[in-house]
């Protein structure tokens, strides 16, 4: 969901495609969808997050086969007010919504501090929105800041408020990291299951003493992300909290226009991101790693394949994702196909160096962690996922779901070949549409 977000930011603020506000208004209620499927039960399998989430498939999808195609009608030209209309009623949910699961108890008696530090921020944010006609563009920057510093205080409440979330993300998380800055291999650390009896693993991750049979299921890039979380503040979701800042302020700053601040609140106020924090789940650092390929490609476009190379090496699940290089590196069918090979050369390479030093320090336990246990875990009937869907509907999984995830994701990857672009746009929009089909069809 986070890279859809962030693709509808990198199209918003592209200024050669502000012809097209069509497109600019079905990502921007693209993303508005996204947050809206996560706000209902936290993600859960229900109805309404289910049909939230099947518009934002299918506004993404109108996005990606139709963004080169100008048109112009009264909805469109008024996308604008529209969209902050839906920013501000994300905010209200902010507001009214409480923001994590497993808050301390004192901290309720401040989570009016909290509600007020989100009402500041939006206001700021919003006010950044005006006209530079009625607010300089100077103003405007300082408010951008002003909201940014704000979100990061809140962060740093919802982290202390609630400091020990009964996740097993943020055990293995704090286990890992705490291991690897006393010298020991984070794949090979012992991690109990907290959930005691709750099946929530396949029979063969679980050891007859309690304890999972795996350490970190995360790549190595991922882990020393977190480390750095942990090492700051003894918790690794102040990592995520600056990957969080960082990228919003990348997509904020990217142009001068009111377009790009707009893309990076509908992200940043996304109705359950401080859920997202508090849960320590891995994305912020994905989405950090996709705003700097949108940087690049705005600043330093040499800097594209290493960019891309460090996304690709943030989850396992992103290698799927790789052949959407050829959308901005295409290799031509004739004898000189070799010497376009060099982006590729310099994806892998990075993916190789940032990997290798965890993955050689003991190579089966960094196989068995990082790819085997995927083909053990039990389907989950609860997941916001269309399979689940046939498992509420007929008392039982779909017959084959792993190979039915692969013909989803073949399929998605036809109609990105088909319609997308052969651009740095037509690669985020393709990154966001081939993830968000992979994980509602996992």
């Amino acid at each position: 969901m986070i890279d859809a977000h962030s693709s509808a930011s990198n199209y918003i603020f592209s200024k050669q495609n502000q012809e097209n506000k069509h497109v600019i208004f079905s990502l921007g209620l693209s993303a508005l969808a996204l947050g809206q499927a996560l706000q209902n039960e936290n993600g859960v399998l229900n109805f309404r997050s289910l049909f939230c989430l099947t518009i934002a498939i299918f506004l993404l999808g109108y996005a990606l086969v139709n963004y080169k195609k100008p048109m112009k009608n009264f909805i469109t030209e008024a996308w604008f007010p529209i969209i902050i209309i839906g920013l501000i009623w994300q905010i209200y949910q902010l507001v009214t919504t409480i923001p994590g699961i497993y808050l301390l108890p004192s901290a309720i008696s401040t989570l009016w501090i909290f509600k007020c530090g989100v009402i500041i921020a939006g206001g700021t944010a919003v006010l950044s929105l005006i006209p530079v006609k009625w607010l300089s563009q100077s103003w405007q920057s300082i408010l951008v800041v002003v909201t940014l510093f704000i979100f990061f205080l809140l962060g740093i409440w919802m982290i202390r408020s609630s400091p020990n979330p009964f996740i097993d993300v943020f055990f293995i998380q704090q286990a890992s990291s705490k291991a690897l800055l006393h010298g020991q291999n984070p794949y090979t650390v012992i991690i109990p299951n907290i959930y005691d009896n709750i099946k929530l693993y396949g029979k063969d991750l679980l050891n007859a003493d309690g304890t999972l049979n795996f350490s970190n299921p995360y790549p190595p890039l991922s882990i020393y992300f977190a480390t750095l979380g942990y090492l700051i503040g003894g918790d690794v979701r102040y990592a995520y909290l600056l990957a969080i800042i960082i990228s919003i302020g990348i997509i904020a700053f990217l142009h001068h226009g009111r377009e790009a601040r707009l893309a990076a609140f509908i992200l940043l106020f996304t109705p359950r991101v401080f859920f997202v924090l508090e849960q320590s789940w891995t994305e912020p650092l994905v989405l950090l790693c996709f705003a700097l390929i949108i940087f690049c490609a705005v600043h330093r476009p040499r800097w594209i394949p290493f960019m891309l190379g460090l996304f690709f090496a943030s989850k396992q699940y992103l290698l799927f994702l790789i052949p959407l290089s050829l959308l901005i590196f295409p290799i031509p069918l004739n004898s000189s196909w070799y010497k376009h090979l060099k982006p590729f050369i310099w994806i892998v390479l990075v993916m190789f160096v940032v990997s290798a030093p965890l993955a050689f320090w003991n190579l089966p336990a960094f196989i068995w962690n990082v790819g085997g246990i995927m083909w053990h875990y039990i389907f989950r009937p609860d997941s916001l996922s269309y399979l689940a869907l046939y498992s509420a509907i007929f008392n039982h999984p779909p017959p084959q779901y792993v190979i039915l995830s692969l013909i989803a994701l073949t399929l998605s990857f036809l109609i990105i070949w088909r319609f997308a672009s052969r651009d740095i746009t037509g690669l985020t929009l393709s990154i966001a549409w081939g993830l968000i089909i992979f994980f509602r069809f996992q």
